[in-house]
């Protein structure tokens, strides 16, 4: 489920703080209960609330994965936008004026952007498909795309077609996949926060000059352009100013997949690059490496060869946030391996929990020795597991 999200709300616009610090956990009074600080939505989620535009359930949970109705979008975008009216008032049969939320449906029904259904009921109940999310965002948040989204399953020429575009064009939302939106999926309670939260953002700072142009991630952006992201996105990179990027792995297909799509999973969490060269170092903010001394220096590290185009990634496998996002990773680089995820998962965990028990027994002590497992498939070897050291846990692909 929580990688379902993570995918699903891909790419902000704007920096998201970081959602596991305990410090900044104890900011907000009376979490909810369902919202753990982990949580990739946490930060989000605890300030709109605090803000008054959402609200929780009675026993002080959220329930952030039951889908969202169209009665509760129509209440949630009427307290933060006063909506342009397109057409006039009319009645639904299933909205009598006693509803507790007549005037908010009223007000979304004069965009003429939720309709009625064949027998003019709103059907307030009923969940919010994505499309019709994008329809209420673009109209509310006025925005218009000046270029074209990327799905295949949605028109460029309709409406609703061009309020995903726009919301695509500002970051706002993206797709399942870079070719599909799924236009009429049901729309959950913290996507839905999720989204309104960064189109409030974007109106903030849209049309505002910022000190840096940082030119927008995409595969076909230049090697140099890619350096200026690298250099100048503070939310996501922490380099030193001069960092200069290496060339002939941003030049690598796979790599470079890492270096650029990556990103969607990197900011679903709060780990910063310390490094996006030939080696990719990422971690989670006060990591400290309570691993042996040995080769791990960077809770991820993933590594390029330049002589044969293998890619290492290591990790340190005592947290299940690195083990989860380099899976992610993996997959991202070689989608034809991602039968062996739950495999390498599975031994992770061993390593993890054998870790936690024999941490401070010297290692010719210990029962567990190392799970380091060797598989071939479709033309490549790997050695993945965790060494007798317990130093850490790699994940070695080599094309035979």
């Amino acid at each position: 489920m929580m990688a379902t999200l993570a995918l699903a709300i891909a790419t902000p616009v704007i920096a998201v703080p970081g959602n596991n610090s305990q410090a900044e956990a104890a900011t907000y009074k009376n979490p909810f209960k369902d919202i753990i600080s982990s949580h990739p939505c946490y930060d989000i989620l605890h300030e709109m609330r605090d803000q008054g535009i959402i609200t929780g359930y009675g026993d002080g949970t959220f329930r952030p994965y039951e889908k969202i109705s169209r009665q509760h979008a129509a209440v949630l975008i009427q307290r933060v936008k006063t909506l342009t009216p397109k057409v006039g008032v009319k009645a639904y049969k299933d909205v009598p004026k006693t509803h507790p939320y007549y005037d908010a449906i009223m007000q979304v029904q004069q965009t003429g952007l939720i309709k009625a259904d064949a027998n003019g009921n709103f059907n307030p109940n009923k969940d919010l498909t994505r499309g019709e999310m994008a329809l209420i965002l673009a109209n509310a948040f006025k925005l218009e795309a000046k270029g074209k989204h990327p799905f295949k399953d949605v028109s460029q020429m309709t409406e609703e077609g061009k309020a995903i575009a726009a919301l695509y064009e500002a970051e706002i939302a993206t797709g399942y996949t870079e070719t599909t939106f799924k236009p009429n999926e049901p729309l959950s309670r913290a996507h839905y926060a999720v989204f309104l939260y960064r189109a409030l953002n974007y109106e903030k700072t849209a049309g505002k000059p910022t000190e840096t142009d940082i030119p927008k991630m995409s595969m076909d952006m230049s090697f140099n352009d890619f350096q200026k992201v690298v250099t100048n996105d503070k939310s996501l990179y922490d380099v030193a100013p001069d960092y200069k990027v290496t060339e002939f792995a941003f030049n690598d297909p796979r790599f470079k997949k890492l270096l650029i799509e990556g990103q969607q999973f990197v900011k679903q969490t709060n780990f910063k690059y310390k490094e996006a060269g030939a080696y990719i170092h990422l971690e989670e903010p006060n990591w400290v490496n309570t691993l042996p001394p040995g080769y791990m220096s960077t809770q991820i590290g993933i590594q390029l060869d330049n002589r044969n185009g293998n890619i290492d990634f290591h990790i340190d496998y005592t947290s299940e946030n690195a083990v989860n996002l380099t899976l992610q990773l993996f997959k991202l680089a070689y989608p034809e391996l991602s039968s062996l995820e739950l495999k390498i998962a599975e031994l992770a965990k061993e390593a993890r929990e054998a870790y936690a028990i024999e941490k401070n027994t010297p290692p010719g002590e210990r029962e567990f020795r190392g799970n380091i497992t060797v598989e071939e498939i479709g033309g490549y070897e790997l050695n993945f597991g965790t060494d007798s050291r317990m130093e850490f846990f790699w994940i070695d692909v080599k094309k035979k």
